[in-house]
């Protein structure tokens, strides 16, 4: 969790104030901070017996615009996803970009206590939905560039998904073997990683999550809400999100949802003959960046070790 030095002057809350109170200048309006943002500072909005999000970017240099176009364009395919509301590349108040999006009613499903027959439920209808994201194509891979809200595609920074696998690998790798991989792991993901190197080379990118995981997942009183937080929309291959899902189902809640979330995918999307090592080779290109990002930047939880335990097990499968 981020806690920059700007939110904890104590000027920042009355400058949130002062910007909410010129947006929704109604007498009931109240905001409070939300602690669970990493990538953006998140506060709570309440007005009119609505509730509303604004998002403020901690870089000053950034702008929302790469998730505003990839909302907008989900939204005019019926996908369960905010809507933005409002934007600016700038606010004077706060010196930032800001964001204010609706409300996805209900909890996530990483904090809901509900049967697990419920919740398998919910993730079959966030399978359907993923599926719907992930079927819109983006020019090129990796992060989503700023450009027109209305323009289509969506570009990404690489011009292709080998580039963008291989933007931090090495040094990813280096990191793994000194500190977290025995050596017979190792031996095992560089003979993983040279059978499968042709799978990077992707003829079309696709609108990905980017970071798929319960959290994400919102049920209203058992009934599938939508889909949160597209803050790292990237391009990927098209199986980059069930990927992602996967390498952290069985952390939050304590049991797995992804045989659900593929039976929800499954009724929009024909699975080829090579799905299963497609997705774990997958899998393994995630978790080499995400793994050496998590272990070098916070403790341990639940999610990381999960990710290594999957790790693990496809080396397995894979050779």
């Amino acid at each position: 969790m981020s806690h920059s030095p700007y939110l904890q002057h104590e000027n920042a809350q009355r400058r949130v104030e002062s910007v909410v109170r010129h947006l929704f200048p109604a007498p009931d309006t109240r905001v409070e901070r939300v602690w669970s943002g990493i990538s953006t500072y998140v506060y709570r909005i309440f007005s009119q017996c609505q509730t509303y999000y604004l998002r403020i970017l901690p870089d000053t240099k950034e702008d929302f615009t790469p998730e505003i176009a990839a909302l907008t364009q989900l939204r005019k395919h019926h996908i369960n996803v905010p809507e933005v509301i409002y934007f600016e590349h700038h606010n004077e108040t706060l010196g930032r970009a800001i964001m204010v999006e609706t409300e996805i009613k209900g909890k996530a499903l990483s904090r809901t206590s509900l049967p697990r027959e419920v919740l398998a439920r919910v993730v079959v209808e966030a399978g359907r939905d993923l599926a719907r994201v992930n079927a819109l194509t983006v020019d090129g891979f990796g992060w989503i560039q700023s450009q027109q809200i209305e323009e289509v595609p969506l570009r990404g920074r690489w011009p292709t998904f080998r580039a963008f696998a291989l933007e931090h690998r090495k040094a990813d790798l280096i990191y793994l073997r000194k500190h977290i991989l025995k050596p017979h792991e190792s031996m095992l993901l560089e003979r993983v990683l040279e059978r499968y190197d042709s799978w990077l080379d992707v003829g079309q990118g696709y609108l990905a999550h980017g970071d798929f995981d319960s959290t994400h997942i919102f049920q209203d009183r058992g009934r599938y809400a939508g889909i949160i937080d597209f803050g790292e929309v990237r391009g990927g291959n098209r199986w980059y999100d069930l990927a992602h899902f996967r390498i952290r189902d069985g952390a939050r809640p304590p049991y797995r949802l992804f045989p659900a979330l593929e039976r929800g995918y499954k009724d929009l999307v024909s699975f080829p003959p090579n799905y299963e090592p497609l997705l774990r080779f997958t899998s393994v290109l995630i978790n080499i960046r995400a793994l050496s990002r998590a272990f070098q930047t916070r403790s341990p939880d639940s999610y990381i070790w999960r990710q290594l335990d999957i790790l693990r097990e496809d080396l397995a499968a894979l050779t």
